[in-house]
């Protein structure tokens, strides 16, 4: 039952962003930085992190050395949420988590 309940909200959530799917296009790092407080511009790339240290659990057959790596690196190191800000005003028509997933592999890939 609670397993139906979480689908249930999450499928509201993804329903709910269709609405927007014409801006979507357009949103880009860029569109983060100038639209965006800061609240809510960490809340998006906190949950962009989320997102990509997930699919890379799964890559990774469920092992969870490169999700860690991604987690140290956002949540315990100086200067991470700042590195990302700074990233996205260097390529601001580059789509948020495409700037994340750069900055993700170039610290936990080598």
């Amino acid at each position: 039952m609670k397993t139906l309940r979480n689908e249930a909200v999450l499928f509201a959530a993804l329903a709910s962003l269709s609405a927007v799917s014409a801006q979507a296009e357009s949103f880009t790092a860029g569109t983060v930085m100038q639209k965006m407080e800061e609240r809510e511009r960490y809340a998006f790339v906190a949950g962009v992190v989320e997102g990509l240290a997930f699919a890379r659990y799964k890559a990774d057959g469920d092992s969870p050395a490169g999700m860690s790596c991604i987690y140290t690196w956002f949540y315990h190191e100086d200067g991470a949420v700042e590195t990302v800000y700074a990233a996205f005003r260097k390529f601001p028509d580059n789509t948020p988590a495409g700037v994340v997933s750069a900055l993700i592999r170039r610290r936990c890939d080598g």
